[in-house]
């Protein structure tokens, strides 16, 4: 065979290749796989830095973690509340509820399966169908049973869950994962679907019950995705008067607390607020209001700090950094408060003015934990740039600084103060009488 023959016989199926190659440009499944997704796993840059941050501890809730060896035990118990959930909550018999709520979910498996940017491939349908029930309906039982808990905290104390505080929390912890989640329109309709006959209250509201902790807006005006996007929705609602100016130069850096404090700026606490409610004494848009208190004035809403506020912190971090590009609202408050927090001086300023609520019982653990939550962070343009140059600017200012040393060297108290003044008095009047003296000569 000559060397034109070779050339006009390859060796490969160049034909079959090419109608696979067409097969793959002309399906649109990845576009439409991607518009539905919204439960990820966490990349392993952010994951490597603290893994049990992300990784459930006493119960798997979806596929992801599904064959976890550790979180088997928890499987049975989500039998007994299912067992519980047929016996006492519905109305309609056993296998009639079964069958209502195993055919509404097959109908929806692959759009569920599609809600995951993990793959599921590993659970075949039946398995797949199987987990997303008992998941579910433990779901609902223990919100149920959560809800008439906090009616009168003498019921259930005997529950395997609601009877053991430790487990409640541990519960609580794992359902905020990123990676632990079903998606909320599917709860909500078997819900509906199982409790449609009776008068029970509900999935939303029992949903904001449980993760009330969280709670600092009455309702989100969005959508809600799944768990996680419910606490973020609950921290984070949008401040109408935060917009980000696209002309306008980032700021880098930002001067700490500490250092801010000594040219004069006040920290104080704002309650019960979402945590972009951040407000200066100067307009941060056109539409803001100065506050009406003198110059150099800071409200920051609260932040509780606990065993289990960095778990918290980076799931919405890694939620916002895989779905919200543009809108990373917490990422940009953590960014802020690294900048606050270089010290466990800056920490102890911040407890002390209860802008931070610590539990942690060590402010060096506390700095620790802020400075780590940016690292592996994708920077993101921030709507505090213009409070961060604001505060820049006015710690610039020499008769600031001069003046906040002055206040805070001679006049911090009723009685530095007043000895500063009389001591001033009794200087002025002996400086006096000494010119008058030599006048006189």
């Amino acid at each position: 065979m000559g060397e034109n023959d070779r050339l006009k016989s390859p060796s490969i199926p160049i034909e079959k290749l090419r109608q696979d190659i067409l097969i793959i440009i002309r399906d649109d499944l990845e576009t439409s796989f991607r518009s539905e997704q919204c439960i990820y796993e966490v990349p392993s840059a952010l994951r490597d830095r603290k893994e049990d941050a992300y990784t459930p501890r006493v119960i798997s809730i979806g596929p992801i973690h599904h064959y976890s060896e550790k979180l088997v035990a928890m499987e049975i118990q989500k039998r007994r509340y299912l067992k519980e959930f047929c016996r006492l909550r519905v109305e309609k018999e056993q296998e009639e509820l079964l069958e209502t709520l195993l055919r509404t979910i097959s109908s929806q498996e692959d759009h569920i399966r599609r809600c995951y940017a993990a793959d599921s491939s590993k659970l075949s349908g039946d398995q797949f169908v199987m987990m997303v029930l008992l998941d579910a309906v433990f779901i609902f039982e223990l919100f149920l049973r959560n809800e008439e808990y906090l009616g009168d905290n003498s019921n259930y104390q005997d529950d395997f869950i609601i009877g053991q505080p430790w487990l409640r929390a541990a519960i609580r912890r794992d359902l905020i994962l990123l990676e632990n989640q079903l998606p909320f329109s599917t709860l909500n309709e078997l819900y509906d679907c199982a409790m449609s006959t009776t008068h029970c209250k509900p999935f939303m509201y029992l949903s904001f019950r449980y993760f009330d902790k969280y709670k600092k807006t009455s309702e989100p005006s969005q959508k809600i995705l799944h768990f996680t996007d419910l606490v973020r929705c609950f921290l984070s609602f949008k401040h109408p008067d935060l917009k980000i100016d696209q002309n306008a130069e980032p700021i880098k850096t930002l001067y700490s607390a500490k250092m801010l404090q000594q040219a004069g700026i006040k920290f104080k606490p704002l309650p019960n607020v979402s945590l972009l409610d951040i407000r200066a004494w100067k307009p941060l848009s056109k539409v803001q209001t100065p506050l009406s208190d003198k110059k150099g004035k800071l409200l920051m809403p609260s932040l509780e700090i606990d065993n289990n506020t960095e778990c918290l912190l980076r799931n919405l971090i890694a939620l916002e950094q895989l779905h919200y590009p543009g809108e990373e609202y917490i990422c940009r408050y953590v960014k802020l408060l690294d900048f606050l927090v270089d010290l466990d001086n800056d920490v102890d300023l911040l407890i002390e003015n209860k802008v931070i609520v610590s539990k942690l019982g060590d402010s060096k653990a506390v700095a620790e934990l802020i400075n780590g939550l940016c690292r592996e962070m994708v920077e993101v343009s921030s709507t505090f740039d213009p409070l961060s140059k604001l505060l820049n600017d006015y710690y610039d200012s020499s008769w600031n600084k001069n003046k906040a040393y002055l206040v805070s060297v001679y006049f911090k108290n009723i009685w530095t103060g007043t000895g500063t003044v009389v001591g001033s008095l009794i200087l002025l009047v002996t400086v006096t009488r000494f010119i008058l003296y030599l006048l006189r000569y």
